[in-house]
């Protein structure tokens, strides 16, 4: 039970995280958004897992069924995101995609039957913090 409940106090750490440091870049973000869905994700990847382990019988179905849900949720929720202003840009795109790596760092955290998934999420999670911070120029179509 510890460990479950430490796989979730990392999961809305690293979802907190995540969102603070989008909503530095962007004001539109909310914080809390990305944590609920890092620790919906990895309580998701857990329960899946844990139904199986709760039972002490082998996989007879495939546990992933239920993780695999959050990716068309979030795309669902990110496609709700994504709008074109009336100038024509498209807005909300990295909000959507942060979001939805945001799920996957839960899902990795959930399922981390050993410490390498979770290790993993959080190297991921600071190539993520490094990628918002590198300057971009965008190019004008018009000229």
């Amino acid at each position: 039970m510890g460990q479950y409940l430490l796989r979730l106090l990392i999961a809305a750490v690293v979802g907190l995280v995540m969102g603070l440091v989008s909503n530095a870049k962007d004001d539109v973000r909310s914080s809390r958004v990305f944590c609920f869905i890092c620790l919906g994700a990895a309580l998701i990847s857990i329960s899946a897992i844990g139904i199986y382990a709760s039972m002490n019988i082998p996989y007879v179905g495939d546990p992933g069924r239920l993780p695999a849900q959050i990716i068309s949720a979030l795309g669902f929720l990110g496609t709700g995101m994504i709008m074109v202003t009336e100038d024509n840009n498209v807005r909300g795109m990295s909000t959507a995609a942060a979001l939805w790596l945001t799920a996957i760092m839960g899902m990795l955290i959930g399922a981390g039957t050993n410490s390498v998934w979770v290790i993993g999420a959080i190297f991921f999670t600071l190539i993520y913090i490094i990628s918002l911070f590198i300057p971009f120029r965008s190019r004008n179509r018009d000229q």
